[in-house]
């Protein structure tokens, strides 16, 4: 590497004093040092042993908490994991398919290949153990909330051929065989929406792992591992997030040294042990390769450096010296600095680790102090904070806080300006230096600094040695005597999901009236007791009748009303809602019968209809009656009556319509619109509101077939009969003349004597298929609109048993009944009807156009009440087409004659009209063969010989055929 940059870099690494061997081949310094530490100068990449707890900038407590929560960020930095730890990521992928019910996350937490995912967790819950790569499972079923029946759990290791989630694939979501995340460790989620299950919204989804494998020269091998040496040698060879640095550029000597140093057990107070040292944690790639540094050395309390080529690693030991240097190996004056500055100067040491057993969060490990430093300092205590972010044992962190705090008590260094046979020390050898001079005999020094030294003046070269006190005392333990027992979390906190139910429910029905004074309701008053549970906050409240549980309200006491409810079966139950949102089990009743309502409904209000396209657009207020609005519904018929009409003269027009409705869009039909709330016990209101329009006779039609049924009602019928001119469901009563019985007198002055005698329910279903059909003779769109009218009666309604006068009679027929319908259908084909045809399925009639030959109608009778019946006495079809027109222009008539065919037959013989060109004086013209489907134009001049011309022409006329 050459030009400014390196030579920058170069000076960096001999100002920073690390020993490069020969200080004139500064080719050994070329490689990863420079390839990826860019402009950045050396000096803060190396961790000096002496000064360990003076460390640089350390991951603060906040960052440590926010590695296991998962985060939607699209410029989130990939992460390496050594060791295992726990973790979240980035929210990669999050759809919601299946109108929101599904949700499918993936967290991707890792930019390479893991070695094992051990836990996932929801939120803080364990969910499952020890998931194989690219498995779906299912969360174990003993959790609380049981995420079991509603999640669907996959990993992925990721691998380097790894390919995209074949559940995520084939579940209706837009992702596609790309999504493949190839060198992505992911955890994929499938999460089915369920309130109870999902209470405080989407969990936060972690995971335990054990990390990225690593390289092991001891054995040649790339397994897992959480040694230190090895993780921070795998770093430091990474060519993806790494230094890139090549295997020759590895001193594997004092690695493997550094890896048997770490790997050595350590007896603990409570009887086990455990490894010297161990690295388990993330790597943020957005941090300089610096800091990354900085923070893997911390885990072995050692030394990185960059000397003669290569990367060597010193982890945090007592190295027995063998040297001994005196005043001989000297070339000048040594300068001796015996104390640090106060500032630099503590005699306790606290900070933080990242705790398993404290669900990995980070934590404080048990201090470390020292009576003797602290008299030292004049009886004033002062701390220096230490972070350990890769460091998982309290042990194990209190060892590295107590090397750090007796490092920093040795506070001697001394500047040796050795002769060139110190060339062969290294950062991290330790000497003996003896010199009478100071007292020190056999005084064990480390190296912390090297420096070669030329005079130009002398012609010399020598060594400048930087080294620093030190002792077997920094690094000795007894677990009995400086092992300080660490409390792990002894919280005794109640599950979040564990929430008692309510208990002692009851109800009891009551009538009230409404502030809008619109009468008499019914509602349920629930009561309980509150659960011994202190983080209840609220309770939810629901009711059933029928098929699915409604929802009626949420309250922070310990009573709700249920309003508006109707006479029928319910059930009641409430649940506590704790102050995270989690809901319990539900407290049930059994079956409770409500006596209800009977009184009708007030009567829909401003009924008005505006015809708009061939729509009939009606709108009407809103309805004020509780027991309509809720589970009550609108009724609509029609009639084609405009005059005189009554409820009893429609028939219903489209399905009924919610009680909240205040519009609908129905078929546009000359008459009059009608319309009746229902409320939720089927009462009707006592009068219907009605709305008039003419507007579709304005229209063009052309009437082609009327099919009139009434009064004889010829046609086959099913559970029907004729009487007089009407025709109605079987089973009315019959009647005869009896000598004794109540006496009306008519107005001839005869006494009429009436008598039921085999009276009969009325018969809850009827068929009466029409005695004709229509067969256009071709395939044509028709328009084909209906005229149905018939009243409900009760059949026990006899006229010798009213009591009030004809004239208080709401209907002379007898009263009429909601509780009976008619409905007209029609099928179709475009077969000849008279033949073998195929026929379409039977729909409602109202009004529409078809598209067919042939069709057939039928009248289909309701009654929902034995008593009731309907009488029709109107029954007809009328189909009609509508105008239309055929044209060409520039058309050529040749001498003989041209026949023009036209595109569609028409039903009718059309008008033609003709528009010529070019004619000259005394021509003339001939149409002849006039018909439906063309005609026969021939052009003559004055001598009536044939001649060529050009015309445009017209037909106008109706009906269209196939």
């Amino acid at each position: 590497m050459g030009g400014k940059v390196g030579n920058i870099l170069k000076a960096a690494i001999i100002f920073a004093g690390i020993a490069t061997g020969q200080a004139w081949l500064f080719k050994t310094l070329e490689g990863s040092v420079f390839k990826f530490f860019g402009k950045q100068l050396l000096m803060g990449a190396i961790m000096g042993a002496a000064s360990l707890a003076l460390q640089p900038k350390m991951p603060s407590q906040a960052e440590l908490q926010g590695r296991t929560i998962a985060q939607r960020n699209p410029l989130t930095s990939r992460k390496i994991v050594y060791g295992r730890t726990r973790l979240s990521g980035a929210i990669t992928y999050m759809e919601a398919v299946d109108d929101n019910k599904d949700l499918h996350m993936i967290v991707s937490f890792a930019g390479h290949e893991i070695n094992a995912v051990k836990k996932v967790y929801f939120n803080d819950q364990l969910v499952k153990e020890d998931l194989s790569d690219g498995v779906q499972v299912t969360p174990d079923s003993d959790t609380t909330p049981d995420y079991s029946g509603k999640v669907k759990i996959t990993a992925h290791f990721g691998t380097a051929d790894q390919e995209a989630d074949a559940n995520l694939l084939a579940d209706n979501t837009s992702a596609n065989a790309n999504f493949r995340q190839r060198g992505v460790a992911y955890i994929y989620t499938k999460m089915t929406f369920d309130q109870d299950v999902f209470p405080t919204g989407i969990p936060n989804v972690s995971v335990e792992i054990e990390g990225k494998k690593v390289y092991d020269p001891r054995t040649g091998t790339t397994v897992y591992s959480n040694n230190p040496a090895l993780c921070i040698r795998d770093y430091l060879t990474d060519e993806t997030y790494g230094l890139g640095a090549s295997s020759d550029e590895i001193d594997d000597t004092l690695f493997t040294t550094a890896a048997n140093v770490c790997d050595e057990s350590v007896d603990l107070a409570d009887g086990g042990s455990e490894s010297r040292y161990t690295l388990n944690g993330v790597i943020d790639t957005s941090n300089s390769p610096n800091a990354i540094l900085d923070q893997m050395i911390t885990a072995c309390a050692g030394t990185l450096y960059y000397a003669n080529g290569k990367w060597k690693l010193r982890a945090g030991e007592y190295i027995t010296p063998s040297d001994t240097l005196t005043v001989d190996d000297l070339r000048g004056a040594i300068k001796v600095d015996t104390r640090i500055s106060g500032q630099s100067q503590f005699n306790a040491v606290k900070g933080i680790f990242v705790s398993p057993e404290n669900n990995w969060q980070p934590t404080d490990y048990p201090e470390i102090l020292s009576s003797t430093f602290e008299a030292e300092d004049g009886s004033e205590r002062r701390y220096v904070d230490l972070t350990l972010p890769f460091t998982t044992s309290p042990s194990m962190a209190q060892r590295i806080a107590k090397q750090s705090l007796y490092r920093n008590r040795e506070q001697i260094v001394v500047t040796l300006p050795c002769k060139l046979s110190a060339f062969k020390y290294e950062i991290g050898d330790t000497i003996m230096f003896t010199n009478e001079r100071f007292g020190w005999t056999n005084k064990v020094f480390e190296v912390i600094s090297w420096s070669l030294a030329p005079d130009a003046q002398n012609g010399t070269l020598g060594v400048d040695l930087v080294v620093k006190e030190t002792s077997n005392t920094v690094f000795e333990w007894d677990e009995n005597v400086d092992e300080t027992a660490f409390t792990f979390n002894n919280t005794n906190l109640p599950n979040i999901a564990d929430v008692s139910p309510p208990v002692g429910l009851s109800v009891t029905e009551e009538l009230y009236t409404t502030s809008t004074g619109s009468g008499a309701k019914v509602r349920a008053i629930l009561s309980w007791s509150a659960p011994a549970d202190a983080f209840v906050r609220q309770y939810e409240v629901a009711y059933l009748n029928g098929s699915e549980w409604e929802f009626v309200t949420t309250t922070s006491g310990t009573s709700a009303h249920v309003n508006d409810l109707f006479a029928g079966d319910f059930q009641f139950r409430v649940r506590s809602i704790n102050t995270l949102g989690v809901r319990s089990e539900w407290t049930t009743t059994t079956t409770i019968v409500l006596a209800g309502l009977t009184a009708p409904p007030s009567a829909v209000q401003n009924l008005s209809v505006r015809a708009l396209d061939g729509s009939a657009h009606l709108q009407w207020d809103t309805i004020t009656d509780l027991d309509v609005l809720h589970g009550g519904f609108i009724r609509i018929r029609h009639t084609p009556q405009t005059n005189g009409v009554t409820w009893e003269d429609g028939a219903d027009i489209g399905k009924a319509l919610a009680g909240t409705a205040t519009n609908v869009v129905l078929p546009l039909l000359a008459g009059t619109y009608m319309a009746k709330a229902v409320d939720s016990a089927g009462n009707f209101s006592t009068s219907a509101v009605l709305a008039t329009t003419t507007v579709p006779n304005i229209l063009d039609f052309n009437a082609v077939e009327t099919i009139t049924e009434s009064p004889s009602f010829s046609g086959d019928k099913d559970d029907l009969v004729v009487s007089g001119s009407v025709l109605q469901l079987d089973g009315a009563p019959n009647f005869i003349l009896m000598e004794d019985g109540d006496n009306i007198v008519t107005e001839d002055g005869y006494q009429l004597e009436t008598e039921v005698v085999n009276e009969a329910a009325v018969d809850s279903y009827g068929e009466y298929y029409f005695a004709n059909g229509v067969d256009l003779g071709a395939v044509y769109t028709s328009r084909v609109t209906s005229n149905v009218r018939g009243s409900g009666f009760i059949v026990s309604d006899l006229i010798d048993q009213r009591a009030d006068l004809i004239d208080d009679w709401l209907n002379f027929d007898g009263e009429p009944s909601d509780a009976v319908s008619t409905q007209l259908q029609i099928r179709t084909t475009e077969d000849d009807p008279t033949g073998t045809p195929t026929w379409s399925d039977w729909a409602q009639l109202l009004v529409g156009d078809y598209y067919a030959r042939g069709m057939e109608f039928r009248l289909l009778f309701n009654s929902t009440d034995s008593s009731r019946n309907i009488a029709v006495s109107t029954l007809e079809v009328a189909v009609d087409m509508p105008d239309r027109n055929e044209k060409a222009s520039g058309v050529a008539v040749d001498s003989t004659g041209t026949t023009i065919n036209f595109s569609n037959e028409f039903k009718a013989t059309p008008t033609i009209g003709i528009t010529a060109q070019n004619l000259a004086s005394g021509d003339y013209w001939v149409l002849s063969s006039q018909s439906e489907s063309g005609f026969t134009i021939n052009f003559y001049d004055a001598s009536n010989n044939g001649i060529s011309r050009t015309i445009n022409w017209i037909a106008t006329g109706y009906g269209k055929a196939a």
